[in-house]
């Protein structure tokens, strides 16, 4: 094996051509190319990551033409860039994580020559295993979209199985360590909330009979959507079931259940908020609702037919009319994540003002 070393950028065109004519001369020999730019690449201009990118896909070409049957030569960039894509003339086509391993979509471009037959995909991918296991890869990645699901089964049959799915797509895995896999499971927890709506003037909390749970009254509330923050769920969820237009105000607890049922098995997260009311009028949802209504908050305390929930969260409600609702509310603040540009919600007991 030869390894070439090249740098990056406009000013090493010299350099660029060299490795050329080396890899050109010597194509029957596997080649190693690498980058050796002291400069991170996520941070190089773009027309210097334009020169990396085109300098490795001459490499690529000069060395392994479509039509080169040369099973042994394979060529990998390396970069340190925490994403970093794998080549390879006969190498399905993968994004490297910053984990070590390496996710394969089967929609990318650069694979569809090789998912039109099953036999010819297995080949492909027991080749690419081998190769990537030899890197030190710790695990594979393959997004197989629906519409070629008839390509599980051959993935399977090479030690893949099944993780999650998304939307259209099915994830497969496979760990390829000599361990006990250390590859998360799919997510265990479904994120649901409610909304105490609070009319402090009357001390009244909104109150909602479901059409699938007629013997109980309860909060209006539902299910976060995919990428929903908490407060925007509850706000949606109360003006779709109820009519009733609000202002998120709190979190005053959340309750989890494990093995929830009509969930698939997985465990439930509900958050119940505090709300303050914009407008009173019902018009209540009869797809979902039997009725809803205006209700006296120390009246929770007494009808033995509510839950136990219902009944602390009444008790909180009425600790925070007393004694003011910095003593049970949870706040929430908005702040910037470690992953660049994105933000997160924070949520936890006020502090105080001199902190």
């Amino acid at each position: 094996m030869i390894c070439l070393t090249t740098s990056v950028g406009t000013r090493h065109v010299g350099s660029r051509m060299k490795c050329l004519t080396a890899a050109w001369t010597k194509k029957n020999q596997p080649l190693l190319c690498r980058s050796t730019s002291s400069t991170n690449h996520c941070n190089l201009k773009h027309s210097e990551r334009l020169c990396h990118i085109s300098l490795i896909g001459e490499l690529r070409n000069c060395l392994c033409p479509p039509n080169n049957n040369n099973s042994t030569t394979f060529i990998r960039s390396y970069s340190t860039s925490t994403q970093q894509p794998t080549y390879s003339s006969k190498c399905l086509l993968g994004e490297r994580d910053r984990f070590n391993a390496v996710m394969v979509d089967l929609t990318h471009e650069g694979n569809q020559q090789f998912i039109a037959d099953n036999g010819y995909f297995g080949n492909i991918l027991a080749d690419s295993t081998s190769k990537w296991q030899k890197d030190g890869t710790i695990a594979i990645w393959i997004r197989v979209p629906i519409a070629h699901s008839r390509l599980i089964p051959v993935a399977a049959s090479h030690g893949f199985s099944l993780h999650h799915t998304e939307g259209n797509h099915i994830y497969l895995s496979r760990w390829l360590l000599d361990c006990p896999s250390r590859l998360p499971a799919y997510a265990n927890h479904q994120i649901g909330v409610s909304g105490f709506v609070l009319n402090e003037e009357k001390e009244e909390v909104l109150m909602i009979q479901d059409k699938h749970r007629i013997v109980r009254w309860k909060f209006p509330g539902g299910l976060s959507n995919f990428g929903e923050d908490i407060p925007d769920t509850v706000v949606r969820e109360v003006w779709e079931e109820t009519g009733i237009k609000t202002d998120f105000q709190s979190v005053l607890c959340f309750r989890q259940q494990h093995n929830m049922p009509w969930a698939f098995g997985i465990s439930d997260i509900y958050v119940v908020c505090r709300l303050r009311p914009l407008n009173f009028d019902l018009n209540i949802c009869k797809d979902e609702l039997v009725d809803a209504k205006w209700t006296k908050v120390n009246e929770l305390l007494k009808d033995p037919n509510h839950t136990h929930l219902t009944v602390r969260v009444a008790r909180l409600i009425q600790h925070g009319l007393k004694y003011g609702f910095d003593s049970v509310d949870i706040s929430m603040e908005e702040l910037p994540s470690v992953y660049k540009n994105t933000t997160y919600k924070l949520f936890h007991k006020p502090l105080p003002p001199s902190l």
